[in-house]
């Protein structure tokens, strides 16, 4: 069957494995090592950049183990590694040393789409979202869940990440508890966001001050409006947005917010009439009594309404609805990796494997993240990339994404994993099924 894409999918998929071990290769990665504290001096038996390709095509992986790691690390470095050289290197800093690696490393891979009509003035567009995953509960502590305080303590996961739409970049990516919300996170965009950025959140990051902040280093946002904000004209005057738009019935001004009075855009726009119900009668099913929507709540609930620094002149009031539609990508980016590139699956046993696995589980949703913009951007137009199918065709096929990245060919790779992992450990407090069938009827042995 013909298709758009030349050279073929295949090619491009091995040709951007290849960019990946090359850009491994030119990696400064002691500085990032020493930057994150990761590493306090010269390695003497592994070299950094193996430790990193090894961890590469790990990603790939269901659960890993101390034993698996090393076991390819020893592999990627022609060395002997052992699992207790690599616990004594795991730590909370492992976390900060990989996440910059991911940033700088997907950095350099950047091809990017064009930016041009909506997106023409901004240097690149930032999606700012996160997802959360249950942990075992011994890891509380460390990664505090929800729930009640007077009942067991429960343990979660929340995985912040900035990526950017225009480029398929990793910007930002951080581990928390699930106690650490959106809101308290809202600040983390402020260590990226560049002059020309747009930011493209939801109402979670809502933070006036952070808004503010955003506008004063020449950035710029889209974002919904929080229901209860202040909302006044430029003179300081208290403005009625329900009553506004029943005598307008459109609105599209610059206004002042909360009792900072940030500056911003406020654009409503009317929805459908089904859409409007079905958000009213969401309100009203609302259990939480502190949320009992009144009548001016629920007219709102009509209207889609949005702040922006972006002047009308570049966006008029229908675009922001589309360009907002935009941040469903980061969802769609997140379902990927859990559905299909197994994010969930990482070794929970302790805190600092936790972060090593899940860290390397990124460095690999990255890369199909990654490899999606690559393969959509060799199509004629006619025909667009899926990530989730995507993802779930690389996901089918892990052993040719490592055999890709160490240059070996899949019988290598299978002999390595046979010698290295099919056999029985040496245990002296344990016999194995043929140890116990030998001492039952020794002529087998």
């Amino acid at each position: 069957m013909s298709t758009p894409y030349s050279p073929s999918l295949a090619q491009t998929l091995a040709a951007n494995l290849q960019q990946i071990r090359s850009q491994l290769a030119q990696l400064d990665a002691q500085a990032l090592a020493r930057q994150s504290g990761f590493l306090q001096r010269q390695p003497r038996k592994i070299p950094l950049t193996d430790f990193l390709l090894a961890l590469v095509v790990l990603a790939a992986e269901a659960t890993l183990s101390l034993k698996r790691i090393t076991a390819v690390i020893s592999l990627a470095a022609r060395l002997t590694y052992t699992k207790q050289a690599l616990h004594k290197r795991l730590n909370a800093t492992v976390e900060g040393f990989l996440a910059q690696v991911a940033t700088a490393l997907f950095g350099q891979l950047s091809q990017g789409l064009r930016a041009q009509g909506l997106f023409g003035p901004f240097g690149r567009v930032l999606l700012h979202d996160s997802t959360v995953q249950a942990l075992p509960d011994h890891l509380a502590d460390l990664f505090p869940g929800g729930g009640n305080p007077h009942h067991k303590k429960r343990a979660a996961l929340k995985i912040q990440f900035i990526a950017d739409l225009l480029h398929a970049t990793v910007v930002h990516c951080s581990l928390s508890g699930f106690t650490r919300n959106d809101q308290a996170a809202a600040p983390d965009i402020l260590a990226v966001a560049q002059r020309g950025d747009l930011i493209i959140r939801d109402l979670g990051y809502f933070v006036l001050p952070i808004l503010a902040a955003l506008g004063l280093k020449g950035a710029f946002f889209l974002s919904r409006f929080k229901s209860g904000v202040r909302v006044c004209d430029l003179n300081g005057k208290p403005l009625n947005l329900a009553r506004e738009l029943r005598t307008c019935g459109r609105f599209d001004r610059e206004v002042l917010l909360g009792a900072e009075g940030v500056r911003a855009r406020l654009v409503a726009l009317p929805v459908p009439e089904p859409v409007a119900n079905e958000r009213r009668r969401k309100a009203r099913a609302n259990r939480d009594a502190r949320l009992n929507p009144c009548r001016e709540h629920l007219f709102l609930k009509g209207w889609s309404i949005f702040l922006t620094h972006v002047s009308r002149d570049v966006w008029p009031a229908q675009s922001l609805a589309k360009v907002y539609r935009l941040r469903w990508r980061i969802e769609m980016i997140f379902k990927a990796w859990k559905s299909h590139l197994g994010l969930r699956q990482f070794n929970a046993r302790s805190a600092s494997l936790l972060r090593l696995s899940v860290m390397t589980k990124l460095l690999f949703c990255v890369a199909v993240y990654r490899f999606c913009q690559a393969m959509e951007l060799l199509g004629d137009g006619q025909r667009h990339v899926s990530l989730l199918r995507l993802a779930r065709i690389i996901g089918q096929c892990a052993c040719l994404f490592a055999t890709a990245i160490l240059q070996l060919t899949p019988d290598q790779w299978l002999e390595h994993d046979l010698t290295h992992h099919l056999f029985y450990e040496q245990r002296k407090d344990r016999k194995n099924y043929f140890q116990l069938v030998a001492e039952l009827n020794p002529g087998l042995g």
